[in-house]
C-alpha cells in the first residue's frame, strides 16, 4: 500500500472518530441540558405551589375576623388571591409543554382559588347588608366543606407530581452526566491511542526509511558502492531505495569504467615515458658492450663498463617497478591506530633529508587526536611523499611545517612549505598519473597518495601560488569504516 493511501486512512480514522465522538457528546450534552432545565422548572413550580399554599393558609386564618376587616385587610386579601392566580397562570404559561397530569393538577388548584375569592366577595356583600352572622357562617361552612378539602387535595396532588418530576429529571440528568463523562473519556482514550498509532506508524513508514536512505547516501558518498538499502516495503520509499541501489551500482560500474579509461590513458602516457626513459639506457648499454668488445686486454676498463651496465639496468628496473606499482590497485588494511605516533615517526625519518638540504622541519601535533581505523603504512607513505616534495621544493633556510589537528568529526594533516609554489595549470594536473615537474620523477607519488586518501573516505586539498609556497591539506573522516577496502 502506498504511503499516501496509509496516511489518508489514518486521517480518515481520526476524522471519523473525532466527528462521531463530538456528535455523541453534543447529543448527550443536549439531553443533559434538557433534563437540567426540566428539573429547574419542576423545582420552581414546587416553590410556587408552596407559596400558594402559604398564601391560602394565611387567608383562611383571617376569615374568623372577617366582620372586623378594614379596607386594608380587604386589600391584603385581594392581593393574596391575585398573587395566587398570577402564580398559577405563570405555571401554566411555561415555555416547555407541561405533562397532562401536571396541567390538570394546576387547573384543579385554580378553580377552588377562584371560588374562594368569590365566596369572600359575597360575604362582603352580606356584611354591607347587615347580615354579619350569615356572612361569617357561610364563609366558615364554605371553607370547611369546599375550600380546605379541595385546595388541600389539589396542592398535595400538584406537589406529588412535581416531586416525581424532579426525581425523574434528576435521575435523567445524572445518567446523562455519567454518559457524557464516559463518552469524553472513551473519546479521549481513542484519540490518544490514534495519535500514538499515527506517530508510531509515521515513524515506521517515513522517518526510519528516510534515515536509512540518508545513511545509505552518506555511505555511497564515501565510496562504498553496491550496498543494499535495508528498506523492503513496496511503497514510494521502497521504490526510492531500489532506485538508490540501482544508482549506486551504476555509479560503481561507471567509476570502474572511468578508472579503466584513466588507466588506459595513463598506459598511453606511460608508454611514451617508458620509451623515452629506456632509449637512453639501452643506447648506453649498447655503447658499453661495444667498448668491452674493443677493450679485451684492458680488464679494469671492462669492469668499469660492466658496473655502468648494471647501474643502467638497475635504473631501468626501478622505473619498471614504479610503473607496475602505479598500475596495480591499492589494498588497504585498516586497523585501530594511534595516528600521532606514526606522524612523529615519519617526521623523524625525513629529518636527516631535511637537514642535508638545510631545511628546518617543524612538527605541531595536537593532543586530542583520536584513535582511528586506518592503514597506517599507507598514511605514512602519503605523509612521506608530501614531506619529501615540500623539502625538495624549499631552499636552504626555509621552514617546512607538519601539522595535525582535529576539527569536528575530521582529522586534518597539513604540510606547509615556503618554496617557489605552483601555478594554477600545474596545480590542476598535480594528481594526474605520470605528470611530474621533476627531472628524475615518474609522476606517481601524488597520484598514489590521492588514491590512498580517497580509499579512506578523505580528500587532499592544495593551496599554492607562484612565489608563496604550498599548503597540502589531508582530511580523514573519523568513522567506523570497514576494516578492509580496495581502491
Amino acid at each position: 500500500m502506498l504511503i499516501r493511501t496509509r496516511i489518508r486512512l489514518l486521517l480518515m480514522v481520526l476524522l471519523v472518530t473525532s466527528l462521531g465522538g463530538g456528535i455523541a457528546a453534543v447529543l448527550v450534552i443536549n439531553d443533559l441540558q434538557a433534563a437540567m432545565n426540566e428539573s429547574h422548572r419542576s423545582r420552581a413550580s414546587l416553590v410556587a405551589t408552596g407559596e400558594i399554599r402559604d398564601l391560602l393558609l394565611a387567608s383562611t386564618g383571617d376569615i374568623e375576623q372577617l366582620p372586623t376587616w378594614q379596607k386594608s385587610d380587604r386589600d391584603r386579601f385581594k392581593k393574596r388571591i391575585a398573587r395566587c392566580q398570577q402564580v398559577i397562570q405563570s405555571m401554566g404559561d411555561s415555555a416547555t409543554p407541561l405533562p397532562a397530569d401536571e396541567r390538570e393538577a394546576i387547573l384543579e388548584l385554580e378553580i377552588p382559588i377562584k371560588n374562594f375569592g368569590r365566596a369572600v366577595t359575597r360575604a362582603f356583600q352580606y356584611l354591607e347588608e347587615g347580615l354579619e352572622e350569615k356572612a361569617l357562617n357561610r364563609s366558615r361552612n364554605w371553607l370547611k366543606d369546599h375550600l380546605v378539602p379541595d385546595i388541600g387535595s389539589a396542592v398535595r396532588s400538584l406537589e406529588e407530581i412535581q416531586q416525581k418530576r424532579i426525581v425523574i429529571t434528576e435521575t435523567r440528568a445524572r445518567s446523562a452526566s455519567e454518559l457524557i463523562t464516559r463518552v469524553l473519556v472513551i473519546l479521549g482514550i481513542v484519540l490518544l491511542v490514534s495519535c500514538l498509532a499515527f506517530f508510531v506508524l509515521l515513524k515506521r513508514w517515513i522517518v526510519i526509511p528516510i534515515e536509512r536512505l540518508s545513511v545509505a547516501a552518506q555511505e555511497i558518498s564515501q565510496g562504498h558502492y553496491g550496498m543494499k538499502v535495508p528498506i523492503t516495503s513496496r511503497d514510494e520509499l521502497g521504490s526510492l531505495a531500489r532506485d538508490v541501489e540501482s544508482m549506486s551500482e551504476a555509479i560503481e560500474k561507471y567509476q570502474l569504467q572511468l578508472v579503466d579509461r584513466e588507466r588506459l590513458a595513463a598506459v598511453g602516457e606511460m608508454t611514451a615515458s617508458v620509451a623515452h626513459n629506456l632509449r637512453n639506457p639501452l643506447a648506453s648499454i649498447r655503447a658499453l658492450a661495444q667498448s668491452c668488445l674493443r677493450n679485451d686486454d684492458d680488464q679494469e676498463a671492462t669492469l668499469l663498463s660492466l658496473r655502468q651496465v648494471m647501474e643502467t639496468v638497475d635504473r631501468a628496473d626501478r622505473w619498471l617497478k614504479e610503473l607496475l606499482q602505479g598500475l596495480k590497485p591499492i589494498q588497504l588494511e585498516k586497523i585501530d591506530t594511534e595516528l600521532a605516533s606514526h606522524l612523529e615517526a615519519v617526521a623523524d625519518a625525513v629529518r636527516p633529508f631535511s637537514d642535508k638540504l638545510q631545511v628546518q622541519l617543524q612538527v605541531e601535533i595536537t593532543e586530542d587526536l583520536p584513535r582511528m581505523k586506518i592503514d597506517f603504512r599507507r598514511i605514512e607513505q602519503v605523509v612521506l611523499v608530501l614531506l619529501n616534495n615540500a623539502i625538495e621544493a624549499s631552499e636552504a633556510g626555509n621552514i617546512v611545517q607538519l601539522k595535525s589537528f582535529r576539527r569536528s568529526s575530521e582529522v586534518f594533516i597539513e604540510v606547509i612549505d615556503e618554496g617557489h609554489g605552483m601555478s594554477e595549470e600545474i596545480t590542476s594536473r598535480l594528481f594526474t598519473p605520470y605528470f611530474t615537474t621533476k627531472k628524475s620523477g615518474m609522476g606517481l607519488g601524488l597520484s598514489l597518495a590521492q588514491r590512498i586518501i580517497h580509499g579512506h573516505g578523505g580528500r587532499i586539498d592544495v593551496v599554492s601560488s607562484c612565489g608563496n609556497g604550498t599548503r597540502m591539506s589531508v582530511m580523514l573522516p573519523i568513522s567506523e569504516a570497514d576494516p578492509t577496502s580496495r581502491v
